[in-house]
């Protein structure tokens, strides 16, 4: 049974996955952070499998609760390398597959590199309607492209 007193509403949890994001990323040292990293977290309730630049990468638990769920998060790097020669890493070309337990869904995921520095981090929300970036609190969505 749910206490209605103790629920958070939709911005509060979207609030506190922010706030995990900022948090995840500073917790690294300063001198480690030569690139910046993608955080990717999972905000539907189940687990989704991710394929990106044709290499697997950590199955991300989703993790439902009565009134909100609070998002599962990994980290990969962002690199410098050739959109080609890149396996696993983010590059300035992604190619990114969620597979869901009852399908897949890819997409082109381009970030201009000049113009959103390689030594900043960037957010990667999965959900089910798609994907959502965000690069300094700004969404720059419009760098994702659905393609099948």
């Amino acid at each position: 049974m749910t206490d209605s007193n103790n629920s958070i509403s939709r911005r509060q949890a979207l609030a506190g996955m922010v706030a995990v994001g900022a948090a995840a990323a500073a917790s690294r040292p300063v001198e480690a952070q030569v690139w910046g990293r993608v955080f990717i977290f999972n905000t539907a309730p189940e687990v989704v499998q991710l394929e990106l630049n044709r290499r697997a990468l950590p199955a991300i638990v989703g993790t439902e609760r009565e009134d909100y769920y609070i998002p599962d998060v990994i980290s990969i790097d962002r690199t410098a390398l050739l959109p080609d020669l890149v396996v696993g890493e983010f590059a300035a070309r992604n190619r990114l597959q969620v597979q869901y337990p009852d399908g897949a869904v890819t997409y082109q995921i381009d970030v201009d590199a000049s113009k959103y520095e390689l030594k900043r981090d960037l957010l990667l929300y999965v959900h089910r309607d798609g994907l959502i970036m965000l690069h300094d609190g700004t969404n720059i969505s419009e760098n994702v492209q659905k393609i099948s």
